[in-house]
């Protein structure tokens, strides 16, 4: 069974695209993944699921907000008819690229296999793995970038990902595709 407490944000501490890290007022941290919940703010009274941190598993001791409670609604519209996380309280629609809206992903009407950029695609088995493979694809042919496709088995939501978003700063990983579950990718 999870566990949920009800805590405020005390600060904002870090933000990018569909994500945030917070502080929260019992000095606890929490990830915000702004896709589900949206955005938070300092002094917004949130429900944190505490239940990762109390089993010690692998989330760094950061709690997840399940929902802000200063906000009475949120409404943020999908881009086609994907949903991802079925049947949870937490189902979004996250769109596909195999959907007549791909031209607005690309920005205008590009065949798919443009939105790639004719890059090396790498699926690795373990999201941990992507980093080692884009480096050594980097390093046998200089200023290649890949494509990265988190699978099903990978899968977390991609925001999450402080490793993808490094690899993308440093020009390593072109493009991101998140298949299955997995959420949050370009495509």
């Amino acid at each position: 069974m999870p566990s949920f407490i009800t805590c405020r944000v005390e600060a904002v501490l870090s933000a990018r695209p569909g994500l945030q890290r917070v502080r929260l007022d019992d000095g606890s941290r929490a990830f915000v993944l702004t896709q589900l919940t949206g955005d938070v703010a300092a002094g917004d009274e949130v429900v944190v699921n505490t239940t990762a941190v109390e089993l010690g598993l692998g989330t760094g001791g950061w709690h997840v907000v399940h929902w802000n409670l200063t906000r009475r609604e949120l409404r943020q519209p999908g881009p086609g008819h994907v949903m991802k996380l079925r049947y949870t309280s937490l189902q979004v629609d996250t769109g596909g690229s195999e959907e007549d809206d791909v031209a607005d992903v690309a920005g205008g009407e590009v065949p798919e296999p443009t939105l790639l950029g004719r890059v090396p695609v790498v699926a690795c088995t373990l999201h941990s793995q992507v980093a080692i493979v884009a480096a050594a694809v980097a390093e046998r042919a200089p200023g290649t970038r890949v494509a990265y496709v988190m699978t099903d088995g990978a899968a977390l939501p991609l925001a999450l990902s402080d490793s993808v978003a490094e690899l993308q700063a440093k020009g390593l990983v072109h493009v991101t595709v998140t298949a299955a579950n997995a959420f949050g990718g370009e495509l």
